[in-house]
């Protein structure tokens, strides 16, 4: 079941919902960003019209901006603009939230895990160095996972000698003329070899103190990159967020379960943290994960749309935390 959205937990914060209008003054400035505010993204069809009505665009260049938007309706827009879109996807039944787009939470470095351990309503996990660290349910903001697709480009070199008509017409010209010319070299060829494989990523965002978007002040009635930023907010990059990889992940976790399948080991390991962390924001791939979807169908090009989407969870995280 997908999450409930609560009323904005700080100050700043325009959530636009059906029937309940756009709470936004003429009286901000700044750019600003419209994000898909609910867990699951919007229908990707209605996105691709919203987005097709809005920047005037034919249904292939709308369906082309819809499967990499990953939710961010509009980046950096005017006030105006962003309430524009905002009242589109209102009408259309979609709920946004809009936000000063200096101050949208990034994601920091991911920190890869080796080990993991659910012990006493705790997840006890290893990192690359061997540190141990722990971290409870509540600490868990978003899980994100995804098949990814990751092109290799190997160069294989061999050695080619002249071909069959090369040497036959040296053969030719050495009868005929009695030079000894041989019959060729043979040459050293390089030549690039691309191979495409499918590899499995979970991400999993910890939360820290304020892990919130910079927005603005309450007592502010407009709004400046640098001015009325609330402190040390500014630019933040929300909370801990790490990384599993099933090639270099420890298994032994899931104990019985344990298969010989990597991918249904990665598929098993996704179930137990999102049933560990079940208030956990969740993306589309772990959903499709959990709901035994095809993952062929997933509109993943790469690990840069893994990142947006989980970029938004994390900025929508601080709207959810009042969920049952």
């Amino acid at each position: 079941m997908s999450a409930r959205l609560a009323e904005p937990a700080w100050p700043g914060g325009f959530v636009t919902i059906p029937g309940k209008g756009i709470r936004m003054t003429e009286e901000i400035s700044g750019l600003f960003s419209v994000l898909a505010a609910e867990e699951r993204l919007p229908d990707f069809a209605l996105t691709a019209r919203i987005l097709s009505e809005f920047n005037s665009l034919n249904s292939d260049d709308a369906g082309r901006l819809a499967r990499h938007c990953w939710g961010f309706m509009g980046s950096n827009l005017a006030p105006g603009s962003a309430r524009e879109l905002a009242c589109k996807c209102e009408a259309y039944g979609v709920k946004t939230i809009i936000l000063p787009s200096a101050g949208l939470a990034g994601l920091k470095p991911a920190a890869f895990i080796k080990k993991a351990a659910f012990v006493n309503d705790t997840l006890n996990y290893t990192d690359g160095t061997g540190l141990s660290m722990n971290a409870s349910a509540a600490d868990v903001l978003v899980l994100s996972a995804a098949p990814l697709k990751e092109d290799t480009v190997k160069i294989v070199k061999s050695v080619e000698g002249p071909s069959a008509g090369a040497k036959a017409l040296r053969l030719g010209i050495m009868a005929a003329t009695g030079l000894p010319i041989g019959l060729g070299k043979n040459k050293e060829v390089k030549k690039e070899v691309r191979t495409s494989e499918t590899a499995f990523t979970l991400d999993i965002i910890l939360k820290q103190a304020d892990n919130c978007p910079a927005l603005l002040a309450p007592e502010r009635k407009s709004w400046k990159p640098d001015i009325n930023l609330k402190p040390g907010l500014a630019n933040q990059k929300g909370g801990t967020r790490l990384r599993l990889n099933p090639a270099a992940f420890d298994f032994s976790c899931l104990k019985e379960k344990k298969t010989y399948s990597s991918q249904m080991n990665f598929c098993l390991i996704c179930a137990a943290l999102s049933s560990f962390a079940h208030k956990a924001l969740k993306n589309t791939g772990l959903w499709a994960i959990l709901e035994h979807k095809s993952l062929a169908a997933l509109p993943y090009d790469g690990m840069e749309d893994f990142e947006k989407e989980t970029s938004r969870l994390n900025t929508l995280a601080p709207l959810f935390f009042q969920r049952p």
